[in-house]
């Protein structure tokens, strides 16, 4: 009889819609570690660096790129481009205003790996390329990348599996090590 209830509980339990809500997303910002730095020239190119997490399972990723174009350049024919791991998937001209700016940039998910290299590729060009005759370079053809620039990533934790190593990954983490979310925060 004993058995007879429990499975009759266990069927009632089992029947009732379970409600499953899901994990809130977590945000983490990976800042470049380069300072301040000034391309010359006409072609300029520059190369920054970031990991994700293996036990992320990534929703966005925004470039925040923090950046001042000479005052001389012009707007119309200067151009920047932004590619991740050698594929270019985001352009854009400068605004018509001086000093730094940020442009939020969306990079495509399906382009992020473990260890990424993001490229800035650009042309400061100050006057405009009408005339079929060699543009000079020049001082004042220069674009420079400020400190502030970095990569946001919004994510939802992956569980750990049962291995040392997986233990170790999220244990030792970037986001992990930042936030301190391994410290017991009821042992104060």
């Amino acid at each position: 009889m004993a058995i007879l209830v429990a499975i009759f509980i266990a069927a009632i339990t089992l029947s009732q819609p379970i409600s499953v809500q899901a994990a809130d997303n977590q945000t983490y910002t990976q800042q470049f570690q380069n300072s301040i730095t000034t391309l010359s020239g006409k072609s300029v190119e520059a190369n920054m660096y970031f990991t994700k997490m293996d036990y992320w399972d990534l929703k966005k990723v925004t470039f925040n790129f923090n950046y001042q174009i000479s005052q001389l350049a012009n707007r119309q024919a200067s151009d920047i481009t932004v590619s991740l791991n050698g594929v270019k998937f985001y352009s854009f001209r400068s605004k018509d205003k001086t000093g730094f700016q940020t442009e939020k940039i969306t990079v495509p998910l399906d382009l992020v790996s473990g260890s990424n290299r993001l490229t800035i590729t650009g042309q400061v060009l100050d006057q405009m390329p009408d005339k079929n005759y060699q543009l000079q370079q020049t001082p004042a053809n220069w674009l420079t990348i400020g400190n502030g620039s970095n990569v946001n990533f919004e994510y939802q934790l992956k569980e750990a599996e049962n291995t040392l190593s997986s233990f170790y990954a999220h244990f030792s983490g970037q986001d992990t090590i930042a936030y301190q979310r391994s410290k017991n925060s009821n042992s104060r």
